[in-house]
């Protein structure tokens, strides 16, 4: 049992929790504490991200705080898994929380190049800071991230603490307290671009990551190279040399720079790499907010939309070819050519014969249609008393109809507001899931216990406590009251 555990600081790694818990516990041996934190008691301890925990240790490290809050705001996965497609995204974040050790296969995370092993870093004077607040230094996140060099706080250069984040080094836990000397000098950054970078890279980082995007990173940063000299006017083509030229120029000075070459931007834009640095310095460079990037959105029109409707504007309005082309600074052939259908693939719907045609979908029909298959749909997620209920929202009716994305919201309404009207609080949905839990017991024949409940719906004892006033909505009179006293 972990009778004392301390807790996190803000931007702490859990790894530096963990040792300063080791630490501070009086164990005689690391293999002790080991024994007492981790499942297997020859882990490594993981510094970047988890370990599989022992149930003791789970319950302290999830005390006053969520699993999930843990890998968000105490890991690394801001960082490695921000920017991955939406599905792998959420799949190594479950993966994380629930401690299954295949996330490393989900997330990008970028190998060690010429043999150089990384080690923990620190900044000198954020270090003088904790002791002085918190009266111990600490391992900052921030300072963890690839290609971050120096502190955004203090502009002072990181300092390498000789930790080394390495599979094959000697488990240990190692606090920043005993690891980071006690009086040390800054070194300041000499060039504002290196000082601008972090400070992005750091914000972008500290965000919320949100779980649900469905827009890919280089479709995004495509997107904002929009009506720029690196787009054609129609936007169907990037000039992505000129690109490349203007982007190593304006990155010139910045130290230790590896994302020099034009094929790893092309890859970026292609969605084939998604290293959270090299995607932060073409954001800066673009012009894109650190709001936009952690809210990552698609025009809803693309520049080639725009540009042909454009020409059909002008050109209704009684604006000849030529004057068009010249306005719009397009060449006159291709602007005549949209103008009279005969190039590429857009036309204005309004105009489009639906003799000759596709013809647009009904939507007002498929709404009706697909109805009842959203009804049965909740109904599954409900649970039919013996399979576990699940929490109904737009995203898990979609997934299990297999309809696309935003498909409901966007274009059923029927459909969206019976999902609204079955919709409940998360206090809600642990109600009927404790309700749920209640009953399978129940049909056991065996005295309902809050371990049984909480072994049946991994619970938290703060959660049960918070969805007891909704229980009598889920459950019967006699079940209900059973429920209310079972702590």
């Amino acid at each position: 049992m972990i009778a004392y555990f301390p807790a996190a600081y803000p931007d702490e790694l859990l790894y530096s929790q963990l040792a300063r818990y080791y630490t501070k516990s009086g164990y005689m041996a690391y293999s002790f504490a080991a024994e007492e934190l981790f499942l297997s008691k020859t882990a490594r301890p993981d510094m970047d991200f988890i370990n599989c925990y022992t149930p003791a240790a789970v319950q302290a490290i999830t005390r006053n705080i969520s699993m999930e809050a843990v890998i968000e705001k105490h890991t690394m996965f801001p960082c490695y898994g921000r920017f991955l497609p939406r599905e792998r995204r959420q799949k190594a974040f479950q993966s994380l929380v629930s401690m299954l050790g295949n996330y490393y296969n989900l997330l990008s995370i970028p190998q060690s190049k010429n043999g150089k092993v990384r080690c923990l870093c620190y900044c000198p004077a954020c270090a003088a800071h904790d002791r002085e607040q918190c009266g111990e230094a600490y391992w900052h996140r921030i300072h963890q991230i690839i290609g971050i060099h120096v502190c955004p706080v203090h502009r002072c250069y990181l300092m390498d603490s000789g930790v080394m984040i390495s599979g094959k080094a000697t488990p240990f836990l190692k606090t920043a307290e005993e690891m980071i000397p006690q009086s040390e000098s800054c070194v300041f950054a000499d060039h504002e671009i290196e000082i601008r970078v972090a400070a992005y890279m750091v914000e972008v980082f500290q965000a919320d990551v949100d779980m649900d995007s469905c827009v890919t990173v280089g479709d995004f940063l495509h997107s904002k190279m929009a009506n720029t000299q690196y787009r054609s006017v129609r936007g169907e083509q990037r000039n992505i040399a000129l690109f490349h030229a203007d982007f190593t120029e304006y990155y010139r000075n910045l130290s230790q720079n590896w994302f020099t070459e034009l094929w790893q931007i092309q890859k970026v834009l292609t969605n084939d790499r998604v290293n959270f640095y090299e995607i932060c310095l073409m954001a800066i460079f673009l012009g894109v907010t650190t709001d936009e990037m952690v809210h990552m959105e698609l025009p809803e029109k693309t520049q080639q939309q725009l540009f042909d409707e454009a020409i059909y504007r002008l050109h209704e309005k009684g604006v000849k070819y030529p004057a068009i082309a010249k306005t719009l600074s397009a060449p006159y052939v291709i602007v005549k050519a949209i103008g009279e259908r005969r190039y590429g693939t857009y036309h204005k719907p309004t105009k489009v014969s639906l003799k000759s045609g596709a013809k647009p979908q009904n939507w007002n029909h498929i709404d009706e249609n697909t109805l009842p298959l959203v009804k049965e749909a909740i109904s599954q997620l409900q649970g039919d008393g013996t399979t576990r209920p699940k929490k109904i929202t737009t995203f898990t009716v979609e997934k299990i109809l297999h309809l696309s994305s935003k498909k409901i919201s966007l274009y059923l309404p029927k459909c969206l507001a019976e999902i609204h009207r079955h919709e409940e609080s998360q206090e809600q949905y642990w109600a009927r899931e404790v309700a749920w839990a209640a009953h399978q017991v129940e049909d056991t024949s065996d005295d309902l216990t809050w371990r049984k409940v909480r072994d049946l719906t991994n619970m938290r004892r703060r959660d049960f406590e918070a969805c007891l006033p909704y229980i009598s909505d889920y459950a019967d009179g006699e079940l209900a009251e059973q429920i209310l006293h079972l702590l």
